[in-house]
């Protein structure tokens, strides 16, 4: 059984320019140790030691952060995603002077099924409005008010937590990189 594994862009010289690629595996840490098999180096950016994330690597199963779940012993399914979000995932983008905004699954259908929309730098604020000006049902399920986060979301500047950052007046520049990520995690 195969998982898809989301490729970001400063990991991609390490699967050729691939930005998914299909592993096996019956749950997170089987994957990601599959993918050094088609992906070689990669482990050095993924891991510290044996079975030991890199504390800048973010694993995302389904747009749920594996942290919540069971980390590198969370089950994966035929079917799921798991995305890898490294610390630093700016970089080049087919339009150097934007900024790429990262949708989950669960809200692209409110963006015309895009996961990923360019737009021009600023604040975050300003990068939100403009994003919600383009996509108006997507608003709504981003902010609950002007300047407050819907509660179950999280946002990444370049992997790193926006409210670090200077919340919503933190500055997005050209080439950077937002992530909406979904903090819904279940729980036994």
């Amino acid at each position: 059984m195969s998982v898809k594994v989301r490729i970001p862009s400063p990991l991609r010289s390490y699967t050729n320019g691939v930005d998914v690629v299909e592993v096996p595996g019956n749950n997170v840490g089987e994957v990601l140790n599959g993918l050094k098999d088609k992906a070689s180096g990669i482990e050095t950016r993924l891991f510290k030691g044996p079975n030991q994330l890199n504390r800048f690597v973010n694993v995302y199963v389904n747009d749920e952060d594996i942290r919540f779940l069971k980390n590198l012993e969370t089950p994966v399914k035929a079917g799921d995603e798991v995305s890898i979000v490294p610390a630093i995932a700016g970089g080049t983008t087919t339009t150097a002077n934007k900024v790429i905004v990262r949708l989950p699954s669960m809200m692209r259908q409110y963006c015309e099924g895009l996961s990923i929309v360019e737009l021009e730098p600023g604040t975050v604020d300003e990068i939100l409005s403009r994003l919600s000006e383009k996509c108006p049902s997507l608003g709504s399920r981003l902010l609950l008010a002007p300047g407050r986060l819907n509660r179950n979301l999280n946002l990444f500047i370049n992997d790193e937590e926006f409210r670090y950052l200077g919340g919503f007046s933190a500055v997005v520049k050209p080439g950077d990189e937002i992530s909406v990520v979904s903090g819904v995690a279940g729980g036994t």
